[in-house]
């Protein structure tokens, strides 16, 4: 996908503002994805509390959480 070219409309006086705005959209995405991930997987399940990932499984959602938080305050550096 490409990103589009140009300036960013600023919507607030303070930049940061914008930014801050940005991530918390970023972030509710991120949230509703996950909700709804989580519910189709309970349905097809059960409730997963209980359940135990596998190290190697846990290792990748380590990175892929690292990741997210580098997106996610990525938008600060700008």
């Amino acid at each position: 996908m490409s990103e589009a070219r140009g300036t960013r409309p600023q919507l607030f006086d303070d930049p940061a503002i914008d930014a801050l705005v940005k991530m918390l959209l970023e972030l509710a995405s991120e949230t509703w994805v996950t909700r709804a991930r989580l519910a189709a997987l309970e349905a097809k399940l059960g409730p997963v509390e209980d359940y135990v990932l596998p190290p190697e499984i846990e290792a990748r959602l380590a990175a892929d959480r690292d990741a997210f938080v580098r997106k996610l305050f990525g938008v600060l550096e700008r």
